[in-house]
């Protein structure tokens, strides 16, 4: 007997290797907006700001030791430590005026890092 099928037969799954890449930074949200993570929107922000996707934790809550460089959540805590603080992101799809706010934070930080 094949040595696959036999742990399939079993319903052993096949050993998968970890994902080891470390990300340095965070993006916090809510756990509704965890099925968007797609969504074309973060990218473009993310880029806006020279962070790359690939680079950040999607969590619900923050951790120690790591930037937190978007800050999603409906309902946020203090100290505000984040870069760039918005709406949710279903918010942000469908309201100006939290695109028009994020877009303002987005231009005051790279306006901050230029005179840094």
């Amino acid at each position: 007997m094949n040595k696959s099928a036999y742990l399939a037969a079993m319903e052993i799954t096949p050993w998968k290797l970890r994902d080891t890449k470390v990300r340095p930074y965070q993006v916090v949200w809510d756990v509704d907006d965890m099925s968007s993570a797609d969504e074309p929107l973060i990218d473009t922000v993310l880029g806006l700001i020279g962070i790359s996707k690939d680079d950040c934790e999607f969590n619900t809550e923050p951790h120690k030791g790591k930037p937190i460089v978007w800050d999603l959540r409906r309902h946020r805590v203090r100290p505000r430590v984040a870069w760039l603080v918005s709406d949710p992101l279903a918010e942000l799809l469908t309201r100006s005026e939290a695109k028009r706010a994020l877009w303002g934070q987005i231009c005051q930080w790279r306006e901050q890092q230029l005179t840094a």
